[in-house]
Protein backbone atom coordinates (compact mmCIF):
# COMPACT_ATOMS: atom_id res chain seq x y z
CA UNK A 1 0.00 0.00 0.00
CA UNK A 2 1.56 3.62 -1.22
CA UNK A 3 1.48 5.98 1.74
CA UNK A 4 0.72 9.65 1.78
CA UNK A 5 3.98 11.59 1.14
CA UNK A 6 5.05 12.58 4.85
CA UNK A 7 7.12 16.34 4.62
CA UNK A 8 9.90 16.85 7.06
CA UNK A 9 9.47 20.48 8.50
CA UNK A 10 11.47 23.09 6.71
CA UNK A 11 14.44 23.13 8.95
CA UNK A 12 15.19 19.21 8.79
CA UNK A 13 14.68 19.05 5.42
CA UNK A 14 17.22 22.14 4.79
CA UNK A 15 19.37 20.48 7.24
CA UNK A 16 19.38 17.07 5.33
CA UNK A 17 19.61 18.82 1.85
CA UNK A 18 23.17 21.44 3.53
CA UNK A 19 24.15 17.67 4.45
CA UNK A 20 24.69 16.35 0.93
CA UNK A 21 25.47 19.52 -0.96
CA UNK A 22 28.67 19.15 -3.02
CA UNK A 23 28.91 15.19 -2.09
CA UNK A 24 29.09 12.57 -3.99
CA UNK A 25 30.44 9.62 -2.59
CA UNK A 26 28.66 9.69 0.79
CA UNK A 27 26.32 11.17 3.10
CA UNK A 28 27.46 13.31 5.95
CA UNK A 29 26.41 12.02 9.34
CA UNK A 30 23.62 14.38 10.08
CA UNK A 31 20.77 12.68 11.15
CA UNK A 32 16.98 13.83 12.29
CA UNK A 33 17.50 11.43 15.21
CA UNK A 34 20.30 11.03 17.44
CA UNK A 35 21.59 7.53 17.63
CA UNK A 36 21.89 5.94 20.75
CA UNK A 37 24.05 4.67 22.46
CA UNK A 38 24.36 2.05 25.50
CA UNK A 39 26.09 -0.60 27.06
CA UNK A 40 23.84 -3.39 28.64
CA UNK A 41 21.50 -3.59 26.56
CA UNK A 42 19.15 -2.32 23.60
CA UNK A 43 16.35 -2.79 21.94
CA UNK A 44 14.81 -1.03 18.59
CA UNK A 45 11.12 -0.86 17.52
CA UNK A 46 8.87 0.86 15.48
CA UNK A 47 7.37 2.52 18.45
CA UNK A 48 8.91 4.15 22.01
CA UNK A 49 6.05 2.39 24.26
CA UNK A 50 6.87 -1.27 22.44
CA UNK A 51 10.90 -0.09 23.28
CA UNK A 52 10.32 0.87 26.70
CA UNK A 53 8.01 -2.67 27.08
CA UNK A 54 11.17 -4.44 25.69
CA UNK A 55 13.19 -2.53 27.80
CA UNK A 56 11.94 -3.02 31.18
CA UNK A 57 12.27 -6.75 30.65
CA UNK A 58 15.83 -6.64 30.09
CA UNK A 59 16.04 -4.40 33.14
CA UNK A 60 14.46 -7.05 34.89
CA UNK A 61 17.04 -9.66 34.16
CA UNK A 62 15.47 -10.97 31.14
CA UNK A 63 16.97 -12.28 27.90
CA UNK A 64 17.18 -10.33 24.27
CA UNK A 65 14.81 -13.33 23.21
CA UNK A 66 12.32 -12.41 26.80
CA UNK A 67 12.94 -8.66 25.68
CA UNK A 68 11.66 -9.39 21.94
CA UNK A 69 8.78 -11.30 23.04
CA UNK A 70 7.27 -8.46 25.38
CA UNK A 71 8.39 -6.00 22.41
CA UNK A 72 6.64 -8.13 20.31
CA UNK A 73 3.21 -8.44 21.74
CA UNK A 74 3.56 -4.59 22.71
CA UNK A 75 4.13 -3.84 19.17
CA UNK A 76 0.84 -5.74 18.73
CA UNK A 77 -0.99 -2.80 20.88
CA UNK A 78 0.52 0.20 19.95
CA UNK A 79 1.30 -0.37 16.15
CA UNK A 80 -2.35 -2.08 15.50
CA UNK A 81 -2.19 -1.34 11.75
CA UNK A 82 0.49 -3.61 11.15
CA UNK A 83 1.04 -6.49 13.53
CA UNK A 84 -0.92 -7.96 16.41
CA UNK A 85 -1.86 -11.64 17.65
CA UNK A 86 -4.24 -12.30 14.58
CA UNK A 87 -1.13 -11.79 12.48
CA UNK A 88 2.24 -13.77 11.67
CA UNK A 89 6.12 -13.49 11.50
CA UNK A 90 9.56 -14.88 11.70
CA UNK A 91 12.13 -14.49 14.19
CA UNK A 92 16.07 -15.09 14.19
CA UNK A 93 18.32 -15.39 17.34
CA UNK A 94 21.63 -15.75 18.12
CA UNK A 95 22.79 -17.16 21.41
CA UNK A 96 25.87 -15.79 22.49
CA UNK A 97 27.21 -18.74 24.95
CA UNK A 98 26.53 -21.93 22.47
CA UNK A 99 27.62 -19.61 19.45
CA UNK A 100 23.95 -20.68 17.36
CA UNK A 101 21.76 -19.36 15.08
CA UNK A 102 18.48 -20.39 14.72
CA UNK A 103 14.87 -19.39 13.16
CA UNK A 104 11.24 -19.79 14.07
CA UNK A 105 8.97 -19.43 11.30
CA UNK A 106 5.49 -18.60 12.59
CA UNK A 107 3.70 -17.60 9.02
CA UNK A 108 0.64 -17.59 9.07
CA UNK A 109 -1.01 -20.57 6.69
CA UNK A 110 -4.44 -21.41 4.60
CA UNK A 111 -7.39 -23.16 6.12
CA UNK A 112 -7.21 -27.27 6.05
CA UNK A 113 -10.81 -26.97 3.92
CA UNK A 114 -9.64 -27.28 -0.06
CA UNK A 115 -10.53 -24.03 -1.64
CA UNK A 116 -8.97 -24.63 -4.71
CA UNK A 117 -9.33 -22.03 -7.62
CA UNK A 118 -10.80 -19.19 -5.47
CA UNK A 119 -9.39 -15.67 -5.92
CA UNK A 120 -8.74 -14.55 -2.32
CA UNK A 121 -10.24 -10.92 -1.11
CA UNK A 122 -8.53 -8.02 0.81
CA UNK A 123 -10.79 -7.41 2.92
CA UNK A 124 -13.40 -9.60 5.35
CA UNK A 125 -13.49 -12.90 7.10
CA UNK A 126 -12.48 -14.84 3.66
CA UNK A 127 -8.91 -13.33 3.25
CA UNK A 128 -7.66 -14.32 7.10
CA UNK A 129 -5.10 -17.47 7.08
CA UNK A 130 -4.36 -19.59 10.15
CA UNK A 131 -2.73 -16.70 12.78
CA UNK A 132 0.94 -17.90 14.25
CA UNK A 133 1.95 -14.47 16.28
CA UNK A 134 0.75 -16.44 19.41
CA UNK A 135 2.58 -19.88 18.63
CA UNK A 136 5.80 -18.56 17.38
CA UNK A 137 6.58 -16.08 20.13
CA UNK A 138 5.16 -18.51 22.77
CA UNK A 139 8.24 -21.39 21.18
CA UNK A 140 10.73 -18.45 20.95
CA UNK A 141 9.84 -17.97 24.88
CA UNK A 142 9.68 -21.32 25.57
CA UNK A 143 12.84 -22.48 24.12
CA UNK A 144 15.39 -19.88 24.42
CA UNK A 145 13.75 -17.21 27.07
CA UNK A 146 14.17 -17.38 30.63
CA UNK A 147 10.93 -15.77 32.02
CA UNK A 148 7.51 -16.86 31.97
CA UNK A 149 4.75 -15.95 29.38
CA UNK A 150 2.81 -14.00 31.83
CA UNK A 151 5.54 -12.04 32.61
CA UNK A 152 6.47 -10.46 28.92
CA UNK A 153 2.69 -10.05 27.86
CA UNK A 154 2.06 -8.16 30.69
CA UNK A 155 3.75 -4.76 29.15
CA UNK A 156 1.40 -5.35 26.79
CA UNK A 157 -1.85 -5.83 28.22
CA UNK A 158 -0.88 -2.87 30.58
CA UNK A 159 -0.62 -0.30 27.20
CA UNK A 160 -4.05 -2.30 25.90
CA UNK A 161 -5.41 -1.68 29.02
CA UNK A 162 -4.61 1.72 30.33
CA UNK A 163 -4.48 3.24 26.56
CA UNK A 164 -1.65 5.40 25.03
CA UNK A 165 -2.10 8.56 22.56
CA UNK A 166 -2.40 8.09 19.04
CA UNK A 167 0.26 9.14 17.37
CA UNK A 168 0.07 11.47 13.82
CA UNK A 169 1.38 8.02 11.67
CA UNK A 170 -1.23 6.34 13.35
CA UNK A 171 -4.31 9.00 12.67
CA UNK A 172 -3.05 8.93 8.98
CA UNK A 173 -3.67 4.88 8.38
CA UNK A 174 -6.88 4.99 11.00
CA UNK A 175 -8.31 7.74 8.53
CA UNK A 176 -6.64 6.09 5.29
CA UNK A 177 -8.12 2.33 6.48
CA UNK A 178 -11.38 4.14 7.88
CA UNK A 179 -13.60 2.92 5.06
CA UNK A 180 -12.42 -0.85 4.86
CA UNK A 181 -13.29 -1.14 8.35
CA UNK A 182 -16.89 0.42 7.96
CA UNK A 183 -18.31 -3.19 7.46
CA UNK A 184 -16.74 -4.33 10.72
CA UNK A 185 -18.49 -2.58 13.37
CA UNK A 186 -16.37 -4.65 16.28
CA UNK A 187 -13.16 -3.05 14.13
CA UNK A 188 -14.95 0.42 14.32
CA UNK A 189 -15.21 0.09 18.13
CA UNK A 190 -11.63 0.20 18.85
CA UNK A 191 -10.48 2.92 16.09
CA UNK A 192 -13.37 5.13 15.37
CA UNK A 193 -15.22 4.66 18.99
CA UNK A 194 -17.33 7.88 18.49
CA UNK A 195 -18.10 7.39 14.65
CA UNK A 196 -15.19 9.00 13.65
CA UNK A 197 -11.79 7.87 13.57
CA UNK A 198 -9.19 8.57 16.22
CA UNK A 199 -7.44 11.48 15.60
CA UNK A 200 -3.69 12.32 16.97
CA UNK A 201 -3.42 12.83 20.29
CA UNK A 202 -6.54 10.84 20.99
CA UNK A 203 -6.41 8.00 23.43
CA UNK A 204 -6.74 4.67 22.00
CA UNK A 205 -7.69 2.07 24.74
CA UNK A 206 -8.53 -1.72 23.84
CA UNK A 207 -9.58 -3.69 27.41
CA UNK A 208 -10.44 -6.89 25.25
CA UNK A 209 -7.10 -7.30 23.86
CA UNK A 210 -5.54 -6.46 27.58
CA UNK A 211 -8.08 -9.23 28.75
CA UNK A 212 -7.04 -11.78 25.79
CA UNK A 213 -3.26 -11.23 26.41
CA UNK A 214 -3.10 -11.35 30.00
CA UNK A 215 -5.34 -15.20 29.67
CA UNK A 216 -2.59 -16.10 27.14
CA UNK A 217 0.00 -15.51 29.91
CA UNK A 218 -1.77 -17.48 32.31
CA UNK A 219 -3.02 -20.77 30.28
CA UNK A 220 -0.94 -20.31 27.52
CA UNK A 221 -0.88 -20.76 23.88
CA UNK A 222 -3.39 -23.49 23.84
CA UNK A 223 -5.88 -21.02 24.51
CA UNK A 224 -5.48 -19.45 21.57
CA UNK A 225 -5.27 -22.19 19.43
CA UNK A 226 -7.75 -24.97 20.89
CA UNK A 227 -9.27 -23.00 23.64
CA UNK A 228 -11.76 -20.15 24.51
CA UNK A 229 -9.71 -17.94 22.60
CA UNK A 230 -10.40 -20.19 19.13
CA UNK A 231 -14.06 -21.05 19.84
CA UNK A 232 -14.54 -17.19 19.76
CA UNK A 233 -12.22 -16.84 16.37
CA UNK A 234 -14.22 -19.91 14.94
CA UNK A 235 -17.26 -18.60 15.53
CA UNK A 236 -16.86 -15.50 13.98
CA UNK A 237 -15.40 -17.39 10.96
CA UNK A 238 -18.60 -19.60 10.66
CA UNK A 239 -21.07 -16.65 11.27
CA UNK A 240 -19.10 -14.19 8.42
CA UNK A 241 -18.44 -16.77 5.64
CA UNK A 242 -14.85 -17.73 6.67
CA UNK A 243 -12.81 -20.71 6.58
CA UNK A 244 -10.89 -21.37 9.36
CA UNK A 245 -12.06 -23.26 11.96
CA UNK A 246 -11.22 -25.35 15.58
CA UNK A 247 -9.58 -27.85 13.69
CA UNK A 248 -7.50 -25.21 11.57
CA UNK A 249 -6.31 -23.63 14.64
CA UNK A 250 -5.80 -27.01 16.75
CA UNK A 251 -3.59 -28.20 14.07
CA UNK A 252 -1.30 -24.64 13.44
CA UNK A 253 2.51 -25.00 14.61
CA UNK A 254 5.35 -22.45 14.86
CA UNK A 255 8.25 -24.47 13.21
CA UNK A 256 12.02 -23.87 14.25
CA UNK A 257 13.64 -23.56 11.01
CA UNK A 258 18.12 -23.71 9.95
CA UNK A 259 18.16 -19.80 8.81
CA UNK A 260 19.37 -18.73 5.45
CA UNK A 261 23.32 -17.93 5.62
CA UNK A 262 25.93 -16.16 3.30
CA UNK A 263 28.77 -13.64 3.66
CA UNK A 264 29.22 -10.30 2.40
CA UNK A 265 32.85 -8.85 2.15
CA UNK A 266 34.32 -10.96 5.28
CA UNK A 267 30.53 -10.56 7.21
CA UNK A 268 28.70 -13.50 8.00
CA UNK A 269 24.81 -12.97 7.21
CA UNK A 270 21.80 -14.85 8.80
CA UNK A 271 18.35 -14.21 7.74
CA UNK A 272 14.99 -15.93 7.68
CA UNK A 273 14.48 -19.18 4.86
CA UNK A 274 12.11 -19.95 2.92
CA UNK A 275 9.33 -19.39 2.63
CA UNK A 276 10.25 -15.96 3.53
CA UNK A 277 12.92 -13.30 1.89
CA UNK A 278 15.72 -13.66 3.85
CA UNK A 279 17.54 -15.80 0.79
CA UNK A 280 16.57 -13.03 -1.54
CA UNK A 281 19.22 -10.73 0.81
CA UNK A 282 21.95 -12.82 0.59
CA UNK A 283 21.58 -13.63 -2.82
CA UNK A 284 21.57 -9.70 -3.98
CA UNK A 285 24.67 -9.41 -1.50
CA UNK A 286 26.04 -11.86 -3.39
CA UNK A 287 26.20 -10.18 -6.56
CA UNK A 288 26.56 -6.59 -5.55
CA UNK A 289 29.93 -8.11 -4.08
CA UNK A 290 30.99 -8.45 -7.58
CA UNK A 291 31.55 -4.62 -7.76
CA UNK A 292 33.32 -1.96 -5.36
CA UNK A 293 30.55 0.17 -4.89
CA UNK A 294 32.59 2.68 -2.23
CA UNK A 295 34.17 3.46 -5.47
CA UNK A 296 31.27 4.47 -7.25
CA UNK A 297 29.89 6.96 -4.57
CA UNK A 298 26.59 6.49 -2.34
CA UNK A 299 24.88 9.03 -4.73
CA UNK A 300 25.65 7.74 -7.91
CA UNK A 301 23.42 7.14 -10.96
CA UNK A 302 25.85 3.98 -11.36
CA UNK A 303 25.13 2.40 -7.99
CA UNK A 304 21.50 3.28 -7.82
CA UNK A 305 21.51 1.31 -11.72
CA UNK A 306 23.44 -1.64 -10.56
CA UNK A 307 20.80 -1.59 -7.56
CA UNK A 308 18.32 -2.05 -10.15
CA UNK A 309 19.73 -4.78 -11.75
CA UNK A 310 20.28 -6.87 -9.02
CA UNK A 311 17.00 -6.71 -7.69
CA UNK A 312 15.56 -7.28 -10.74
CA UNK A 313 17.52 -10.53 -10.84
CA UNK A 314 16.71 -11.83 -7.65
CA UNK A 315 13.07 -11.21 -7.41
CA UNK A 316 13.00 -13.22 -10.37
CA UNK A 317 13.65 -16.27 -7.64
CA UNK A 318 10.67 -14.74 -5.42
CA UNK A 319 8.22 -15.38 -7.97
CA UNK A 320 9.58 -18.59 -9.74
CA UNK A 321 11.48 -20.61 -7.07
CA UNK A 322 10.57 -19.17 -3.37
CA UNK A 323 7.55 -21.56 -1.81
CA UNK A 324 6.48 -23.54 1.59
CA UNK A 325 9.37 -25.49 2.26
CA UNK A 326 7.07 -28.22 3.60
CA UNK A 327 5.27 -28.69 0.55
CA UNK A 328 7.95 -27.71 -2.05
CA UNK A 329 12.03 -28.38 -3.00
CA UNK A 330 13.59 -24.94 -1.99
CA UNK A 331 16.70 -25.48 -3.09
CA UNK A 332 18.60 -23.00 -0.35
CA UNK A 333 22.09 -23.58 -0.70
CA UNK A 334 21.85 -23.01 -4.23
CA UNK A 335 20.08 -20.04 -3.85
CA UNK A 336 22.54 -18.12 -1.66
CA UNK A 337 25.68 -19.34 -2.53
CA UNK A 338 28.42 -17.30 -4.64
CA UNK A 339 29.00 -19.27 -7.83
CA UNK A 340 24.54 -18.71 -8.65
CA UNK A 341 24.90 -15.14 -7.82
CA UNK A 342 27.89 -14.42 -10.10
CA UNK A 343 26.65 -16.56 -12.80
CA UNK A 344 23.17 -14.06 -12.19
CA UNK A 345 25.31 -10.90 -12.26
CA UNK A 346 27.11 -11.83 -15.47
CA UNK A 347 24.79 -10.34 -17.74
CA UNK A 348 24.44 -6.37 -15.86
CA UNK A 349 25.65 -3.86 -17.55
CA UNK A 350 27.04 -1.00 -15.75
CA UNK A 351 26.29 1.85 -18.88
CA UNK A 352 23.00 0.48 -19.77
CA UNK A 353 19.63 -0.96 -18.91
CA UNK A 354 19.08 -4.94 -19.44
CA UNK A 355 16.20 -5.71 -20.42
CA UNK A 356 15.84 -9.68 -20.96
CA UNK A 357 18.91 -11.81 -19.64
CA UNK A 358 19.12 -15.53 -19.81
CA UNK A 359 17.66 -17.29 -16.50
CA UNK A 360 20.03 -19.11 -14.05
CA UNK A 361 18.69 -23.00 -12.56
CA UNK A 362 19.55 -23.23 -9.15
CA UNK A 363 19.68 -26.93 -9.41
CA UNK A 364 21.75 -26.38 -12.72
CA UNK A 365 24.89 -28.27 -11.21
CA UNK A 366 27.16 -28.35 -8.04
CA UNK A 367 28.04 -24.57 -6.95
CA UNK A 368 31.12 -24.23 -4.54
CA UNK A 369 29.57 -22.35 -1.74
CA UNK A 370 21.49 -16.91 3.00
CA UNK A 371 11.07 -5.25 12.66
CA UNK A 372 12.40 -5.02 15.95
CA UNK A 373 15.91 -5.62 17.16
CA UNK A 374 17.25 -6.78 20.58
CA UNK A 375 20.25 -7.13 22.01
CA UNK A 376 21.35 -7.87 25.56
CA UNK A 377 24.12 -7.89 27.96
CA UNK A 378 25.62 -10.91 27.32
CA UNK A 379 25.64 -10.54 23.82
CA UNK A 380 22.48 -12.40 22.98
CA UNK A 381 20.73 -11.44 19.65
CA UNK A 382 17.29 -11.36 17.94
CA UNK A 383 15.85 -9.87 15.15
CA UNK A 384 12.11 -10.32 14.59
CA UNK A 385 9.47 -9.38 11.88
CA UNK A 386 5.71 -9.72 11.98
CA UNK A 387 3.07 -8.42 10.19
CA UNK A 388 -0.96 -8.20 9.40
CA UNK A 389 -0.06 -7.95 5.43
CA UNK A 390 -2.29 -4.75 4.85
CA UNK A 391 -2.17 -2.32 7.14
CA UNK A 392 -5.36 -3.37 9.82
CA UNK A 393 -5.17 -6.75 7.80
CA UNK A 394 -8.41 -8.13 6.72
CA UNK A 395 -10.53 -4.63 8.17
CA UNK A 396 -11.71 -7.80 10.88
CA UNK A 397 -11.47 -8.29 14.53
CA UNK A 398 -13.12 -11.02 16.28
CA UNK A 399 -15.84 -9.78 19.13
CA UNK A 400 -14.79 -10.15 22.70
CA UNK A 401 -11.38 -10.16 21.84
CA UNK A 402 -9.52 -7.28 20.12
CA UNK A 403 -7.91 -9.36 18.06
CA UNK A 404 -7.62 -7.37 14.73
CA UNK A 405 -6.90 -10.06 11.94
CA UNK A 406 -4.82 -10.61 8.85
CA UNK A 407 -5.51 -10.79 5.19
CA UNK A 408 -2.52 -13.10 4.18
CA UNK A 409 -4.61 -14.90 2.17
CA UNK A 410 -4.41 -12.66 -0.82
CA UNK A 411 -0.49 -13.32 -0.99
CA UNK A 412 -1.88 -16.66 -2.81
CA UNK A 413 -3.47 -14.53 -5.50
CA UNK A 414 -1.83 -14.86 -9.46
CA UNK A 415 1.27 -17.19 -7.41
CA UNK A 416 1.79 -19.95 -9.84
CA UNK A 417 4.20 -23.06 -9.29
CA UNK A 418 5.83 -23.36 -5.91
CA UNK A 419 4.07 -19.92 -4.87
CA UNK A 420 0.93 -21.79 -5.65
CA UNK A 421 -2.34 -21.99 -2.98
CA UNK A 422 -2.86 -25.18 -1.50
CA UNK A 423 -4.77 -26.34 1.77
CA UNK A 424 -2.49 -26.04 4.94
CA UNK A 425 0.31 -23.57 2.72
CA UNK A 426 2.21 -21.18 4.25
CA UNK A 427 2.54 -18.03 1.36
CA UNK A 428 5.23 -16.61 0.22
CA UNK A 429 6.63 -12.82 1.64
CA UNK A 430 9.96 -11.05 1.54
CA UNK A 431 9.60 -10.80 5.27
CA UNK A 432 13.76 -10.60 6.07
CA UNK A 433 14.60 -10.24 9.96
CA UNK A 434 18.39 -10.24 9.55
CA UNK A 435 21.48 -10.68 11.78
CA UNK A 436 25.05 -9.85 10.43
CA UNK A 437 28.38 -10.76 12.60
CA UNK A 438 31.96 -10.50 12.59
CA UNK A 439 34.44 -12.80 13.51
CA UNK A 440 32.09 -14.69 15.12
CA UNK A 441 31.18 -11.87 17.07
CA UNK A 442 27.37 -9.74 16.45
CA UNK A 443 28.06 -6.81 15.02
CA UNK A 444 23.97 -6.29 13.71
CA UNK A 445 20.16 -6.99 14.10
CA UNK A 446 18.36 -5.50 11.52
CA UNK A 447 14.93 -5.57 9.88
CA UNK A 448 12.02 -3.40 8.06
CA UNK A 449 8.28 -3.64 7.10
CA UNK A 450 7.74 -2.60 3.53
CA UNK A 451 6.44 -5.42 1.59
CA UNK A 452 8.39 -6.31 -1.38
CA UNK A 453 10.24 -3.15 -0.59
CA UNK A 454 11.67 -5.16 2.37
CA UNK A 455 14.87 -7.17 0.63
CA UNK A 456 15.73 -3.66 -1.90
CA UNK A 457 15.48 -1.44 1.90
CA UNK A 458 17.33 -4.03 3.76
CA UNK A 459 20.07 -4.56 0.83
CA UNK A 460 21.05 -0.93 0.87
CA UNK A 461 20.96 -0.44 4.40
CA UNK A 462 23.74 -3.59 5.15
CA UNK A 463 25.53 -1.92 2.29
CA UNK A 464 25.07 1.46 3.63
CA UNK A 465 26.81 0.30 6.99
CA UNK A 466 29.78 -2.15 5.43
CA UNK A 467 30.59 -0.16 2.06
CA UNK A 468 30.21 3.35 3.11
CA UNK A 469 31.25 2.81 6.67
CA UNK A 470 28.05 4.78 8.18
CA UNK A 471 26.73 4.79 11.46
CA UNK A 472 23.51 3.03 12.13
CA UNK A 473 21.14 5.97 12.36
CA UNK A 474 22.78 7.36 9.34
CA UNK A 475 22.11 3.98 7.08
CA UNK A 476 18.61 4.03 8.41
CA UNK A 477 18.38 8.20 7.17
CA UNK A 478 20.28 7.74 4.04
CA UNK A 479 17.76 8.12 1.03
CA UNK A 480 16.42 5.12 -0.37
CA UNK A 481 14.93 3.75 -3.83
CA UNK A 482 13.01 1.19 -4.94
CA UNK A 483 13.31 -1.20 -8.52
CA UNK A 484 12.90 -4.77 -8.85
CA UNK A 485 11.13 -5.00 -12.57
CA UNK A 486 13.36 -4.05 -15.55
CA UNK A 487 10.52 -3.29 -18.61
CA UNK A 488 12.98 -1.29 -20.69
CA UNK A 489 13.99 2.27 -21.05
CA UNK A 490 11.25 4.77 -20.32
CA UNK A 491 9.05 2.11 -19.01
CA UNK A 492 11.31 1.07 -16.02
CA UNK A 493 9.95 2.72 -12.87
CA UNK A 494 11.97 3.62 -10.13
CA UNK A 495 10.82 4.84 -6.47
CA UNK A 496 13.16 7.26 -5.17
CA UNK A 497 13.79 9.65 -2.06
CA UNK A 498 15.43 11.92 -4.51
CA UNK A 499 15.39 15.18 -2.75
CA UNK A 500 18.30 14.05 -1.38
CA UNK A 501 20.40 12.93 -4.64
CA UNK A 502 22.76 15.74 -6.68
CA UNK A 503 20.53 16.86 -9.51
CA UNK A 504 23.46 15.68 -12.37
CA UNK A 505 22.94 11.76 -10.56
CA UNK A 506 19.40 12.06 -11.04
CA UNK A 507 20.05 13.29 -14.58
CA UNK A 508 22.46 10.11 -15.10
CA UNK A 509 19.64 7.74 -13.85
CA UNK A 510 17.08 9.47 -16.49
CA UNK A 511 19.74 9.26 -19.15
CA UNK A 512 19.77 5.80 -18.87
CA UNK A 513 15.96 5.19 -19.10
CA UNK A 514 14.85 5.03 -16.12
CA UNK A 515 11.29 7.09 -15.23
CA UNK A 516 11.36 8.13 -11.91
CA UNK A 517 8.56 8.49 -9.27
CA UNK A 518 10.21 11.30 -6.95
CA UNK A 519 9.37 11.35 -3.36
CA UNK A 520 10.03 14.86 -1.53
CA UNK A 521 10.83 13.54 1.69
CA UNK A 522 11.95 10.73 3.51
CA UNK A 523 8.32 8.39 3.41
CA UNK A 524 7.41 4.89 4.69
CA UNK A 525 6.65 3.40 1.45
CA UNK A 526 10.16 2.59 2.09
CA UNK A 527 9.80 0.56 5.56
CA UNK A 528 11.05 1.48 8.86
CA UNK A 529 14.13 0.34 9.35
CA UNK A 530 15.01 -1.17 13.06
CA UNK A 531 18.52 -1.80 13.78
CA UNK A 532 21.54 -2.09 16.44
CA UNK A 533 25.07 -2.41 16.10
CA UNK A 534 27.68 -3.50 18.37
CA UNK A 535 30.57 -1.41 17.77
CA UNK A 536 34.20 -1.24 20.72
CA UNK A 537 31.81 -3.12 22.78
CA UNK A 538 28.96 -0.34 23.11
CA UNK A 539 25.71 -0.85 21.68
CA UNK A 540 24.19 1.93 18.89
CA UNK A 541 20.78 2.30 17.86
CA UNK A 542 19.52 3.29 15.26
CA UNK A 543 15.59 4.30 14.44
CA UNK A 544 13.38 4.96 11.18
CA UNK A 545 11.87 8.49 11.22
CA UNK A 546 9.40 7.23 8.39
CA UNK A 547 7.78 5.97 10.76
CA UNK A 548 7.24 6.07 15.02
CA UNK A 549 10.48 4.31 15.77
CA UNK A 550 12.56 4.53 18.87
CA UNK A 551 15.64 3.09 20.33
CA UNK A 552 15.94 2.58 24.02
CA UNK A 553 19.05 1.28 26.12
CA UNK A 554 20.66 0.99 28.99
Amino acid sequence: MKSKIRFLPLALVALLLAGCAGMSTQPKATTIIPEVVAKNGMVASAHPLASQAGLEILKAGGNAIDSAVATAFAIGVVEPNATGLGGEGYIVIYLKDSDKVTSIDYRSRASLTDATGETWPKEGHRAVAVPGTVAGLSKALEEYGTMSLAQVVEPAARLAEEGFPVSQTLAEVISDNYKRAMPNDYLMSIIAPTGLPLEAGDLYKNPDLARTLRLIGKEGPDVFYKGEIAKLIAQDMAANGGLIDEADLAAYKAIEREPAHGTYRGYDVVSAPAPVGGFLLIEALNMIENYDIRSFGFYSAAKLHLFSEVLARTFDDYYDVLGDPDYVDVPMKALTSKGYANAKAASIKLDSMTTSYEPVDPNSEHWSTTHLSVVDKAGNMVALTQTLSSFFGAAVAVPGTGIILNNEMANFNKKKGPAAYMPGKRMNTTIAPTLVMKDGKAFATLGTPGSVRIVPTLTQIVTNLIDYDMGIQEAIEAPRMFCTYLQGPGKTKMDIESFLFPEEEIAGLVGMGYKLNSYDALDLYFGGVQGIIVKNGKLHGGADPRRDGAVLGY
